[in-house]
């Protein structure tokens, strides 16, 4: 039991005998370079990204951001090279016209200036589409939009392009990006950088430390983690682009946030946009790594699918038993760790008396979340008020709690005896 300096809820998962919405869900986190956009941009899903990224997920150049929205409700994403230089233009003698992010799309910008009666008519092009329209009298009556206008000089009728927009070196580690993630809430980190690989690992381990309960996913490494899921060696195709293992990593990410505790991903099928996968593995490469803890993309039936929904635990022991090696356990387990911590920090910490009676609302409290929750969905099985314990701690304001919870998994697999009579 670890000793609490703060007031809060302490969650420990452990593993118990083995006869024995609160917390967030579908957010997904990822660091990339861009050509446009803030240094973070929180994407929902049906957002056009357009003015927030430059370009709509359906383009090419976002093709890792419609992985991931393909699946997920919500992307934080954080810009790794907002160091570049904002694209340009002088407008009119003394009238500058500057994008108002860095990067190379807004070299795409332009300004057409026309008079409107005793007024300026200012519209904004993305290159051949009109984003922007306004009508002012001054520069310092527009309102910064793809670009800003400054300037105390007379406006007068033009038509400019922007240029001089770079993106800016790539920041060289994820500090800025984790820095970032430790004031929000999501549940699961995506990297499809081998390179920083291994940050991602490291960070999900001290972050799960921390009771703040993520999972990431990665490519190039074999973590051998029950918090993170591996893709190493397959892609996909769409009409518009192929994905890399790597770059496939943003497909997974996005169908774990939808999956949740709701479904598996084992012979997810038909997944968004995909036609084919690449390479098609044999049989034989395909139990090799998933020995080694890899989630895989195969044609299943014809259907481009996710082949075993499993963590990259491989190393199993007392304290990570074998169903931690299950992505639908482990999202179960960690739901349900980040649903009760949320659940005691709101409705107890600070409001019950720590009493016979307060230990006991406690435990009515913890009973019905998880009954309403996890038992009557199915998530959790053979679940009573025998399987919570609320006892006084050793400090006048501490109490422990004890839950024993049993997550179900979907049949994965089915063993058949055919006789021929």
């Amino acid at each position: 039991m670890i000793t609490k300096i703060l007031p809060g809820t302490n969650i420990e998962l452990k593993s118990g005998a083995r006869d024995a919405d609160l917390s967030v869900t579908g957010v997904v986190a990822m660091a990339l370079p861009l050509h446009w956009g803030d240094q973070v941009t929180v994407i929902n899903a049906g957002d056009n990204t357009l003015y927030s990224l430059g370009y709509k997920t359906s383009d090419p150049a976002m093709k890792l951001v419609r992985e991931v929205m393909n699946g997920a409700k919500q992307l934080i994403l954080y810009r790794l090279n907002t160091a570049g230089v904002k694209a340009s233009a002088e407008v009119s003698s003394g009238i500058t016209a500057e994008a108002v992010f860095p990067g190379t799309r807004g070299n795409d910008l332009s300004i057409v200036i026309s008079a409107s009666g005793e007024k300026w008519l200012v519209k904004t092009y993305l290159g051949t589409q009109e984003v922007d329209s306004q009508i002012i009298s001054t520069a310092a009556d527009f309102s910064p939009y793809y670009v800003a206008l400054s300037g105390t000089e007379t406006l007068a009728a033009a038509i400019v392009k922007l240029t001089g927009g770079t993106d800016g070196a790539v920041e060289s580690d994820y500090t800025g990006f984790f820095a970032e993630l430790e004031k929000r809430e999501y549940n699961v980190i995506c990297s499809t950088d081998s390179d920083r690989a291994a940050d991602v690992v490291s960070f999900v381990k001290e972050q799960n430390a921390n009771k703040a309960y993520v999972q990431g996913v990665v490519t190039g490494v074999y973590p051998d983690s029950e918090n993170i899921y591996v893709c190493n060696s397959t892609g996909g195709v769409t009409a518009d682009y192929e994905l890399t293992p790597a770059e496939s990593c943003a497909t997974l990410a996005g169908l774990i946030a939808q999956a949740g505790v709701v479904n598996s991903l084992t012979y997810c099928r038909g997944i968004t946009g995909w036609t084919d996968v690449r390479p098609h593995l044999t049989r034989d490469q395909q139990i090799s790594r998933t020995q080694n803890g890899e989630v895989l993309f195969v044609p299943l039936y014809g259907s481009p699918s996710v082949l075993y929904d499993i963590t990259s635990l491989t190393t199993f022991d007392e304290d990570h038993p074998k169903d931690f090696g299950k992505g639908l356990v482990m999202r179960t387990l960690q739901k349900y760790q980040g649903d009760l911590q949320k659940l005691l920090d709101t409705k107890c910490v600070g409001k019950i008396r720590n009493s016979v009676e307060g230990r006991a609302q406690i435990k009515a409290i913890v009973f019905e979340m998880t009954s309403q929750n996890y038992l009557a969905p199915g998530y959790i099985e053979d679940f009573s008020a025998d399987d919570i314990t609320v006892t006084a701690g050793t400090e006048r304001d501490a109490v422990n709690v004890i839950v024993g919870i049993k997550a179900v998994d979907t049949v994965d697999k089915i063993y058949v005896t055919v006789t021929a009579l």
